[in-house]
């Protein structure tokens, strides 16, 4: 088993990044040019504990890839922290652990920690996805910037 941790700090408050870590969109979007996920497009409804399924994944939108299954196993408001146990193709555990912390009323840090295990291709995996985890967390900054230049409609 393999365990790799990444975090971002972000200019933004904690609560509206847990409320959109809590949205399928903000996962389509973190993920857009790596991973693609038809299953999950047009999906509004928040993850709930409990939720299990099983869908296609696309490398860079095209490429069929593997079936991957995730079961949401906490989803702590209390804590802003979902876990989420997940497997496919050649990865027998995929659990993934994502929080959210305030640094300040304005600033905050975004973590995700993977325990993944492959069996004999386990390094490959952890690195594959460290490198999917650091493209996400850029995405993670350029989807906070974006929103917070947004200009004000009124």
């Amino acid at each position: 088993m393999r365990t790799i941790e990444i975090h971002t700090d972000l200019p933004t408050d904690a609560p509206r990044v847990w409320a959109a870590m809590l949205a399928p969109s903000t996962f389509l979007y973190v993920c857009r040019g790596l991973i693609g996920i038809p299953a999950l497009r047009g999906r509004m409804d928040p993850l709930h504990v409990g939720e299990r399924g099983t869908a296609w994944l696309f490398a860079f939108h095209l490429i069929p890839a593997y079936r991957h299954t995730i079961e949401v196993i906490e989803v702590d408001e209390s804590t802003s922290t979902i876990r989420t146990h997940e497997y496919g193709g050649v990865i027998t555990t995929w659990n993934h652990t994502l929080h959210v912390e305030p640094l300040s009323s304005d600033r905050c840090r975004y973590t995700d920690t993977v325990d993944i295990e492959a069996g004999r291709l386990t390094p490959l995996v952890a690195a594959v996805a460290l490198a999917i985890y650091r493209y996400r967390h850029r995405r993670w900054q350029t989807l906070v910037h974006r929103h917070s230049t947004a200009p004000i409609v009124r």
